[in-house]
């Protein structure tokens, strides 16, 4: 027999759509939308979170209407209100989500006859860095081509310096690199630290990429200023600059040591 009393009896029609699947996915998120604090002011908290839709992002609308259609159906229950459950939402839940993962491969497919190329070009200098990169190929945002020999001279001539040696090497194999947000060497790096309006930690040194292990857009330099000594000039130390307040410290001994300790960092 229905509970016509029961105050969520109000809004057993739109219930038992929901329960049959006769309601779109579409539909049942405006009506939520509109209705979902009527509800939560009426149900007990765990019939409510049942019929509560779970977010879309990743699953589509389909995926929330079945999860929200358990807790239509556990209301007709206590209603008493007879219903025949439909498995329309999960049936289309299945079919979106089968379409992700295909689009999610053909996405990895193409990063990895696009990435794998320059990984490898990277491999006998900065084997680490380059095993990383290949295995983490879902984790890697941007891996270009490197520059040839007269797109690193008309970047030094730009930069009115000489770049060190390793550093040479890494542009020759890969012209831009990102690993999520932590490790960004883009076509904006590398550049000078200048400014007219602040005085800076940095002024002077040479910025070759935004590496966020303290905070964000903090970044890693070499300092060029000085004559380096035999053993350095060719793969100079990493300096790590903290802008937030500001400060710089050492990070690595050479540029090939900074590279291929990033592994350990960007796995965390």
């Amino acid at each position: 027999m229905e509970d016509q009393q029961h105050p969520l009896g109000r809004y057993a029609a739109v219930f038992q759509a929901l329960a049959e699947a006769r309601t779109d996915p579409e539909d049942w998120l405006e009506w939520w939308e509109r209705h979902g604090q009527e509800v939560k002011a009426l149900a007990p908290p765990g019939v409510f979170l049942r019929l509560k839709p779970r977010s879309v992002i990743g699953h589509g609308p389909s995926f929330a209407a079945h999860y929200s259609q358990e807790g239509a159906c556990r209301v007709l229950d206590l209603l008493g209100v007879a219903y025949d459950r439909s498995d329309r939402y999960h049936r289309d839940w299945q079919v979106a989500l089968e379409q992700v993962h295909r689009e999610q491969a053909a996405a990895t497919a193409a990063k990895v006859a696009e990435f794998v190329p320059v990984v490898n070009a990277l491999a006998g200098r900065f084997p680490r860095f380059a095993r990383f990169l290949k295995a983490n190929i879902d984790e890697v945002d941007q891996c270009r081509p490197g520059l040839d020999d007269a797109a690193l001279a008309r970047l030094e001539q730009d930069l009115g310096l000489r770049l060190p040696g390793a550093y040479r090497t890494f542009l020759r194999c890969v012209s831009e690199v990102v690993v999520g947000d932590t490790l960004q060497m883009t076509s904006a790096h590398p550049f000078v630290h200048d400014s007219a309006r602040v005085a800076l930690p940095t002024q002077g040194m040479l910025c070759i990429g935004e590496y966020w292990l303290d905070a964000d857009g903090d970044q890693v330099l070499f300092d060029l200023r000085e004559e380096l000594g035999p053993d350095t000039a060719d793969d100079p130390p990493v300096l790590y600059y903290d802008h937030g307040h500001p400060a710089v410290r050492p990070i690595a001994n050479s540029f090939t040591a900074w590279i291929e300790a990033l592994p350990r960092t960007l796995a965390q």
